[in-house]
């Protein structure tokens, strides 16, 4: 299975990096929606999963224009349990599931298992 990440921050990506390493999973990271666009367009990821804490990842312009490059991706947003506005937004605008951080954390195996 091969996942995308739109997640900027670098110590989140080494938490990420070694779930994944430990179940064999690739994952590939974007910095920007079209870094994000074009790494759909090469890989078609199964999972494509958003930091939407972080502005790079607006929730209504990400799920646009991942779904117009990788419709059949399950779209995954997080963000911090007191940063309502974007799980909200996310969840408006399409995204399959939207989790608290920690909530991510403790489902990445899952997640990249296509669970």
């Amino acid at each position: 299975m091969i996942a995308l990440g739109l997640v900027r921050d670098l110590f989140f990506r080494s938490k990420i990096d070694a779930v994944a390493s430990a179940l064999g999973a690739a994952v590939t990271y974007a910095s920007d929606l079209d870094g994000a666009v074009r790494r759909c367009t090469e890989l078609k990821p199964a999972v494509v999963f958003a930091d939407l804490s972080d502005a790079s990842f607006p929730p209504l312009d990400t799920a646009r224009r991942i779904r117009g490059a990788a419709p059949d991706a399950r779209l995954v947003g997080f963000a911090s349990h007191i940063d309502l506005k974007p799980l909200q937004a996310a969840r408006d605008a399409g995204f399959e599931l939207t989790l608290s951080r920690s909530e991510f954390t403790a489902r990445l195996a899952d997640l990249l298992q296509g669970k």
